[in-house]
């Protein structure tokens, strides 16, 4: 097993997770606005004081990438950007819908979707399906919520930021995951399914952009039809 720190700061929960060479996994999270720029090193920083290890222990560092907020985001780039620089530690982006779905596979059946929402403001939704053994992927876009809600199925999951906007009154069985299933955890439970593993790609420490939530994208009427 390898000593793994994931980040996670893409909505309003801000989580830290670390896999330690005996394959353990803690993590430490919260929930709020504006919590990242407080906790997010601060979680860091405890999770490897308690594991024993140093920042140069690290074997990789994984960051849910975005779409999502554009200040928790920003905060989570600007964190790992200091936390490995000039560090020999790789650093590997994952997309944020993707992970949201890469914790909750186990909890319907492979004949069913799991659908990720991340509020993107107005009328719409970031949005991004799968089936629930990662088999099928889409990808990711913005669409109105009417066009989220004829998406999702009886039986189906939905996880995110923004599920409560939906038209929820025609489903009787669908689950819905709130922000308590973000968490930095999943993109570890990510890195170990053969399905999801080639969705990490590798970053420049020093250059990498997140994939931010931005209006300008969210007008553009080319983008989720």
């Amino acid at each position: 097993m390898k000593n793994i720190l994931a980040i996670e700061t893409s909505t309003p929960v801000c989580s830290v997770a670390l896999q330690t060479g005996d394959g353990r996994i803690k993590e430490k999270r919260i929930e709020g606005r504006g919590v990242h720029s407080e906790y997010t090193v601060q979680f860091v920083n405890e999770l490897l004081e308690r594991a024993g290890l140093r920042v140069d222990d690290l074997d990789a560092v994984y960051f849910s990438n975005g779409p999502g907020s554009y200040t928790g985001l920003r905060i989570g780039a600007a964190l790992i950007k200091g936390l490995l620089f000039q560090k020999d530690v790789p650093l590997f982006l994952f997309p944020t819908l993707l992970s949201f779905m890469a914790g909750q596979s186990d909890k319907i059946s492979n004949s069913q979707n799991l659908h990720a929402v991340i509020d993107a403001r107005r009328n719409h939704l970031y949005y991004q399906q799968a089936k629930s053994d990662f088999s099928e992927i889409s990808e990711p876009e913005v669409l109105e919520l009417g066009k989220v809600t004829d998406k999702i199925e009886n039986g189906d999951l939905v996880i995110g930021s923004g599920w409560d906007r939906l038209n929820r009154k025609d489903f009787a069985s669908v689950r819905w995951l709130g922000l308590e299933g973000v968490t930095g955890s999943s993109l570890i439970w990510a890195a170990k399914n053969p399905e999801l593993k080639k969705y990490f790609v590798k970053g420049d420490v020093e250059l990498f952009e997140p994939n931010y939530l931005t209006m300008s994208q969210i007008n553009n009427t080319t983008i989720g039809g």
